[in-house]
């Protein structure tokens, strides 16, 4: 007698339910696949007693149908993709692909009752082929924004963005569209420069690409620096002025003196036996050719004296200086000039009537001259950096003399003569005192002196 047909067991399975449906007899968890590869259904608890009818099948198709009175039934499409175990009816699924998709039951009647059990698989085409594109590689701080799109080949695919160790979230400045797949950075700055990272995933695999953006900023922060720096400098000292800025593109330098542009150009400006004309103050201009800004630094005061020397101290008019004239003299020498002081006989010379200063304290004048302005005239000249003096011993001559220097004769003899009238005096006076001829001239009831009132007898 021929045994029943298969669809006999599975019209009896559906009117016995509760029957017909065996515990545990798949696992309960779904299982993935990958496009191209192989997965095994595996019976985890199959009948111990013989097989009758194996039958596997998947959204209401039949996959494999093994058992009863013929050959096994091969459903179309799997023909040499599956193997069934007919110990354990377990089945093996091969070369996947995208429609094998869906959930697979098994149906085994055996000795005794019939037992059913079910799995989901889904099958998964991985993650390949990635690339990510920016829409804007020239990008300037805070004036661009740019968007980061990411592709790939797969199914079922899940985007996330980092940025370093960060993952994006929308925000006021980042927004996400097209599934995470498009990253938008609205104003960009010199942080969002990256690398940026796009992960693709799906329950197979995953895989990521990342892109660095080039973002143009600056000039900041400039600053410049002199060396060796100082307060003041000498002629002929050597000076580097060196300018630095944060700057993307770097910065191109110009230098400039006084707000006026120089010729020179380069972060680093070298003074060489520098001099006192070019003190002033230096100022170095930052220049981003990709952001079109400009920054200018604080400007540096160069401040060059030149060490006095070749001090001298002159006069006009010329010698002999007559008492009752004028006389000029003028204190000069070169270099860097800061201070002039006056001095006579060592004593500091004042201003008066007389003794006239030019408002540079360079020259000296003085008029009326009296003999008491003889003496030896001093200049002290000095800067920061050195000092000089220049003297100068001037004679003033008695009205009348026509010597070049004192009127020597005119001072002896006037000074003998007064030795003589002394002398004669002083005789007369003793002769006087003997004789008693003395008499005294009152005024206002007090003596103001003794003279003799007699003459010679």
């Amino acid at each position: 007698m021929d045994s029943p047909p298969f669809n006999f067991y599975l019209s009896l399975c559906f009117h016995v339910v509760g029957l017909c449906y065996g515990k545990g007899l798949l696992p309960a968890d779904s299982m993935v696949g990958e496009v191209s590869h192989n997965v095994t259904f595996t019976i985890v608890n199959p009948p111990s007693t013989p097989f009758r009818v194996v039958a596997w099948t998947t959204n209401g198709t039949n996959v494999i149908t093994s058992g009863g009175s013929g050959a096994d039934d091969i459903g179309t499409g799997y023909v040499g993709r599956i193997t069934l175990n007919s110990t354990t009816g377990s089945l093996e699924l091969r070369n996947l692909v995208l429609s094998d998709t869906g959930e697979y039951v098994v149906t085994i009647l055996a000795v005794g009752q019939p037992k059913e059990g079910t799995a989901t698989l889904r099958v998964y085409a991985p993650v390949s082929k990635m690339t990510i594109t920016a829409n804007n590689i020239d990008l300037v701080e805070f004036n661009s924004s740019v968007s980061l799109s990411c592709s790939s080949s797969g199914t079922s695919l899940s985007y996330r963005w980092l940025n370093g160790s960060s993952e994006f979230t929308a925000s006021d400045g980042v927004q996400l569209d097209d599934g995470n797949s498009t990253l938008t950075i609205v104003r960009v700055t010199r942080y969002d420069q990256g690398p940026f990272w796009c992960i693709v995933s799906n329950p197979i695999n995953s895989d990521n690409e990342s892109i660095t953006l080039t973002i143009s900023y600056g000039p900041e922060n400039i600053t410049l620096k002199v060396t060796p720096l100082d307060v003041l400098y000498g002629s002929g000292s050597d000076l580097t002025l060196s300018c630095s800025s944060e700057s993307s593109p770097p910065a191109q330098f110009q230098w400039a003196l006084n707000g006026e542009l120089l010729s020179n150009q380069g972060p680093v400006l070298r003074l060489e036996k520098i001099q006192a004309n070019q003190s002033g103050r230096y100022s170095c201009w930052a220049h981003n050719t990709r952001t079109l800004r400009y920054q200018t630094s604080e400007p540096s005061d160069i401040t060059v004296l030149e060490r006095i020397s070749s001090a001298k101290l002159t006069i006009s008019p010329n010698p002999p200086i007559i008492e009752g004239g004028s006389v000029t003299l003028t204190c000069d020498a070169s270099g860097s000039i800061s201070n002039r002081d006056w001095r006579k006989d060592g004593q500091p010379l004042s201003p008066s009537e007389r003794i006239i200063f030019s408002e540079d304290n360079k020259t000296v004048s003085i008029s009326p001259l009296n003999l008491t302005d003889s003496g030896i005239f001093l200049c002290h000249l000095a800067n920061l950096l050195s000092n000089e003096n220049a003297s100068y011993n001037l004679t003033v001559n008695l009205k009348g003399s026509t010597q070049g220097g004192p009127n020597v004769g005119a001072i002896v003899g006037g000074s003998l003569g007064a030795v003589a009238v002394v002398a004669v005096t002083a005789i007369g006076v003793v002769a006087a005192m003997k004789k008693g001829c003395f008499k005294k001239i009152t005024s206002g009831g007090s003596t103001v002196s003794n003279i003799p009132s007699c003459v010679n007898t």
